[in-house]
């Protein structure tokens, strides 16, 4: 299985910060639709807009259906922090919610069980999932116990550096631990935004990895402290490669399209 995880592409009318996030994601699902044509699945995890506005998200929209990629790699969406749900909701009436209206869903794809997680909370960039949305996690894991799963999510559920300093992350770290110890033998992957950093590594026994955003990727530093700052870093998407015994994440940088290619056979 071949999948696609971009994340972070904070679409607005107007610049950000001097950066045109609304090109750069074009130019992003342009390199998809060149190089990763076969992709059996593409996820958008998160941040779709930078101020959650009706006219963001009709921009966003727009654009996917210009780019006039294959239907079934119109993107799976999650909503982070940047997001508004309501809004969200009048333009992707055909994303699934769950019973108490959160942009949660799960869907099966061949005999592996995928989980998309809402950890929004309005008025703050942390993460939040609260007692109803861990309670249909909870259901959910038990409906694909005998799948492999993977879960997606935008907020990162484990401190990146140091507790101290991870402001932003997800709130109920300790309750989503206990909720992932009991099922980490069948969850395979977590995949997160949020940090606008590339990160990968392990958790409760579970892999992890997240992508740069498309509009502004950020680097971090673990000399005394953990920091994130811009820098000349190119943003990225990832391109994750599963088959039976190994699942591998590779980086596209998107905007390097002059590439000297070796000769292969």
């Amino acid at each position: 299985m071949k999948l696609l995880h971009l994340s972070d592409p904070h679409i607005e009318p107007n610049m950000l910060h001097g950066i045109d996030s609304q090109l750069r994601f074009k130019k992003a699902l342009e390199h998809i639709k060149i190089n990763h044509f076969d992709s059996d699945l593409f996820v958008i995890s998160g941040d779709i807009t930078h101020f959650g506005s009706k006219d963001a998200y009709k921009i966003f929209l727009e654009i996917i259906k210009k780019v006039d990629l294959p239907k079934n790699l119109f993107p799976k969406l999650i909503i982070g922090n940047h997001d508004n749900r309501e809004n969200f909701k009048q333009y992707f009436t055909e994303t699934k919610t769950d019973e108490n209206g959160f942009i949660q869903y799960s869907e099966t794809f061949e005999n592996k069980f995928f989980i998309f997680l809402d950890t929004n909370e309005p008025q703050t960039d942390s993460g939040y999932i609260c007692e109803d949305r861990q309670r249909w996690f909870k259901n959910e894991l038990e409906k694909g116990k005998d799948k492999s799963i993977y879960i997606f999510m935008h907020h990162n559920p484990l401190a990146l550096a140091n507790n101290s300093s991870d402001k932003i992350g997800l709130v109920q770290k300790n309750e989503f631990e206990k909720i992932l110890l009991k099922y980490n033998k069948n969850i395979k992957h977590l995949f997160f935004g949020h940090q606008h950093i590339t990160v990968s590594g392990q958790y409760l026994g579970i892999t992890f990895s997240s992508p740069r955003s498309t509009w502004s990727p950020l680097v971090s530093n673990f000399s005394n402290k953990y920091r994130l700052g811009t820098a000349n870093t190119d943003p990225n998407y990832n391109v994750v490669l599963i088959k039976e015994n190994s699942l591998v994440v590779h980086c596209e940088d998107f905007l390097k399209t002059e590439v000297n290619w070796f000769e292969g056979d």
